[in-house]
């Protein structure tokens, strides 16, 4: 038989609490910095369009360097959330768990 747990009361646990916190702040931090690089490709080569033209290695220049950082960018985004998540997120979760049964 399923367990019935009471929603209200996990709420306002503050374990609950610190690992939302925890979450929200690490997310939405992420989040606007990744945002913020992203953008920085427009606005870039709108109003600096000879900076994307300038060769850096061969025919290689500074906007394809600039467009495979976000990919690499992207990658370690993942990587960092998935070891804060693993140590952090799921130790809070776990912690959760254990009191509220």
């Amino acid at each position: 038989m399923a367990a019935s747990y009471r929603w209200s009361e996990i709420a306002q646990n503050p374990k609950y609490l610190e690992l939302k916190r925890k979450k929200r702040v690490f997310l939405f931090g992420w989040w606007g910095a990744a945002s913020a690089f992203y953008f920085l490709l427009p606005v870039l080569s709108g109003y600096f369009p000879e900076l994307f033209k300038m060769k850096v290695i061969g025919v290689i220049n500074f906007g394809y360097l600039f467009i495979l950082s976000q990919f690499v960018a992207a990658f370690c985004v993942a990587i960092i959330y998935t070891r804060v998540a693993n140590n952090e997120f799921d130790r809070l979760t776990e912690q959760l768990v254990k009191e509220i049964q």
